[in-house]
């Protein structure tokens, strides 16, 4: 961390003026002389901080001054990026909590409908396999349309992969309760494999499909469906 003496700061935030960042409102030195610097808030719809290259062809700034505007920009681009993380967590995550509670329930709804077949007589097999496929359908479609959120959630983290804060601290700083949901890594979402969600309910469905031809098959009901 850049340090500074007290009676140094003022000479050298007077001579870095013109090297400024626009959010910059003050810098002071602690206990420690560590420089302390205060901004305005970001929002992270600025555009990402730039370093002043000319700063460093400056002749008239001192040894300080350029360590001093290398130190203002390292904390503006930290305040800047923390800032455009949450806002694009925000902004990716803006219907996923209605999202994924329909497919929490849908696929509620699906297993539950598996799970009767079992006690139902013959009479009414036909008619719940029918309400079992639109079900799945349902929940299938659900988990497509989550896992296109998930996407836009992992494209999020992993375009701040490199941002001095978690995931888990993001998310909270968000506000964004993620506790429930399943959000995959980039290579999750790569376009031969679905999606992690839709994976597993095709898979279920797979899974139910394949039991309903067994139980049609050793019951002589060649044609359940």
């Amino acid at each position: 961390m850049t340090t500074i003496s007290a009676g140094d700061l003022d000479r050298v935030v007077a001579e870095a003026r013109a090297y400024q960042h626009p959010h910059f409102t003050g810098a002071s030195a602690d206990r420690f002389n560590r420089l302390v610097f205060t901004f305005r808030s970001f929002t992270g719809a600025e555009e990402e901080p730039q370093r002043p290259l000319y700063a460093w062809k400056d002749e008239s700034l001192t040894p300080e001054s350029r360590r001093f505007i290398d130190a203002q920009y390292d904390e503006a681009i930290h305040l800047w990026r923390q800032a455009a993380y949450n806002a694009a967590l925000k902004n990716a995550t803006r219907d996923a909590e209605g999202q994924w509670d329909a497919y929490a329930r849908a696929l509620a709804v699906m297993e539950d409908i598996f799970t009767s077949m079992d006690s139902k007589p013959d009479t009414h097999w036909r008619a719940t396999v029918s309400q079992l496929v639109n079900a799945q359908k349902t929940a299938l479609d659900a988990a497509i349309t989550w896992d296109h959120t998930g996407r836009a959630i992992s494209a999020v983290n992993d375009n701040f992969r490199y941002s001095a804060y978690s995931r888990t601290e993001m998310y909270e700083a968000a506000g964004i309760d993620v506790s429930q949901w399943v959000i995959g890594d980039s290579y999750d979402y790569e376009a031969f494999r679905g999606g992690p969600v839709t994976r597993e309910v095709q898979k279920r469905i797979d899974a139910q499909r394949e039991h309903l031809r067994t139980v049609a098959a050793l019951s002589g009901d060649r044609n359940p469906a």
